[in-house]
């Protein structure tokens, strides 16, 4: 652990289990601390221990046991459903809702205008299967993307919102008869263009220069929309490459 993170847990709220168990008792009267014990023994929660071996929870843990026993009492989910939702909503996924109790993308990924994106979050991390299921693409579709360096894995093998943009857009694009292998003269484009684009990515991210990215949404052909914001998406991701 480094300094900062040992300053950072020092200067947090920690509370003992005990204050833990105050916290929840109102919402779930039946809380014990055999059952705190048992959910930290199932890894949902992972408090911090003081050098004599006492737990101390912080905000973010009493949230998650909150988190579990809700999807517990109210939606009877078991405990492997709610630990691979915590870890989707730890990549950042936005929470599950009460209707769905499935993690989804975070709600700005999901507009299509060029500002929105520009500033819409990119921490976040699927998996294969969720990149398949959020992009409403095929298993071949995503095979095939990675194949021509469309679409790239972190070393965890996690994909990020671009991602997830490029996916998205290439099923558009699969409407008009482009298959993986003509998008990749697009990222041909784009590694021989980055130079040239920097400047307008850059503007649009800091909102510098918005009019630009506006006129790419303005324009009337569909095909050529999604084109640029393809193009749009790739030259982001190999300049994220390179920072």
């Amino acid at each position: 652990m480094s300094n900062s993170e040992a300053q950072r847990i020092s200067h947090e709220a920690l509370f003992s289990i005990g204050e833990v168990l105050t916290r929840l008792r109102d919402e779930f009267p039946d809380i014990s601390i055999s059952k705190i014990r048992f959910l930290e023994a199932n890894s949902l929660v992972t408090p911090e221990r003081t050098p004599s071996g006492y737990r101390k929870f912080s905000r973010v843990d009493v949230e998650r046991l909150r988190y579990v026993l809700r999807m517990q009492r109210d939606h009877f989910l078991p405990l492997k459903v709610i630990r691979e939702n915590l870890d989707a909503m730890d990549r950042g996924l936005q929470a599950p809702t009460p209707e769905s109790t499935k993690p989804t993308p975070p709600r700005a990924l999901e507009s299509t205008d060029a500002l929105e994106r520009a500033a819409a979050p990119t921490a976040i991390r699927l998996t294969e299967r969720e990149l398949i299921e959020h992009g409403a693409a095929s298993e071949t579709l995503v095979s095939q993307l990675q194949d021509f360096g469309l679409i790239t894995p972190d070393a965890t093998g996690h994909f990020d919102a671009n991602a997830l943009g490029v996916v998205r857009t290439s099923v558009q694009l699969g409407t008009f008869g482009l298959e993986p292998r003509h998008l990749k003269t697009v990222l041909s484009s784009a590694s021989r263009e980055i130079d040239l684009f920097t400047p307008l990515v850059t503007a649009a991210r800091t909102g510098k220069n918005g009019a630009s990215a506006a006129q790419a949404e303005e324009l009337t052909l569909q095909l050529a929309n999604s084109i640029l914001q393809l193009h749009e998406l790739l030259i982001r991701s190999l300049i994220d490459q390179q920072s």
